[in-house]
């Protein structure tokens, strides 16, 4: 059975916690730093979010490997490829 993917844990969960009372925190030290303490946390967040999701996975590994061990380009067809320019 595969998991979902966006099951958080519990240890994700206490990072979420921990990472919102250290922006309220930063909050009261001064705006500037819950801003910038926001914009960081938003960062990783999105970044956590893409590794779970699996944005940058590849599809296919056979299609991601380089011609040269005993494959050939594949053909393109003729009349796909536009004519050369007529010159008079």
């Amino acid at each position: 059975m595969e998991r979902s993917g966006l099951q958080l844990s519990v240890a994700t969960m206490l990072l979420l916690v921990a990472c919102v009372a250290f922006n309220l925190w930063l909050f009261k030290l001064g705006p500037l730093l819950g801003i910038i303490g926001l914009n960081i946390t938003k960062h990783v967040v999105i970044a956590w979010l893409c590794q779970v999701l699996g944005v940058d996975r590849r599809r296919n590994r056979a299609a991601a490997r380089p011609f040269g061990h005993g494959e050939t380009a594949p053909s393109v067809n003729p009349g796909l490829i536009p004519p050369p320019p007529h010159t008079p």
